[in-house]
């Protein structure tokens, strides 16, 4: 068992990380956006690949970001009907619940991976001036979806050993519970 700890706690790891590669992502977009405004109103020249990276560092916070809610307790649950029933009845819900989300999670990761691939061999560039190698991004967003799938995987293992759910452990390192 002790093994199965270890890699749901790298897992975890894996995701603390990517958060806080999420939130500078979030810092740069700020940062792209800020500066394209600069340089159009006091210098009068844009920032061609501002925009586009905005884009991309925000797809690429999304995903990372969205492993590290779940892990942190941060992501939304239909708390009307799990306290409609009884908490057997709602942690089977609560495992169902992970099963679909992993399944959606995974599948965006073989498809964002598949996507990078072809990017890849045909090597696709963006229709900008810059012509930014589209496998890049694309890479980060497959990561970023596969690392979901494992937060996901990570919970329903939880949910079905009995080990209480990452969040609850989460709550308590961040000082939230």
């Amino acid at each position: 068992m002790s093994v199965l700890v270890r890699i749901l706690a790298g897992i975890d790891a894996l995701s603390r990380a990517c958060g806080y590669v999420a939130a500078a992502l979030v810092l740069g977009i700020a940062g792209l956006i800020l500066a394209e405004i600069f340089c159009r109103t006091v210098l009068n020249v844009s920032l061609s690949f501002a925009w586009e990276y905005a884009a991309y560092f925000f797809a690429v916070s999304i995903l990372f970001g969205a492993a590290f809610a779940l892990r942190t307790g941060g992501h939304v649950r239909v708390m009307l009907l799990s306290q409609s029933v009884s908490p057997r009845v709602a942690h089977w819900l609560d495992v169902a619940a992970t099963a679909v989300g992993t399944v959606i999670a995974g599948f965006l990761a073989w498809a964002l991976t598949a996507f990078a691939a072809r990017s890849w061999v045909s090597g696709s560039t963006s229709a900008t001036i810059d012509e930014t190698p589209l496998v890049y991004p694309q890479a980060a967003m497959a990561f970023g979806a596969a690392l979901l799938t494992l937060q996901l995987v990570a919970r329903a293992v939880r949910l079905l050993i009995g080990e209480p759910p990452e969040d609850e452990s989460a709550k308590q390192e961040f000082g939230a519970g």
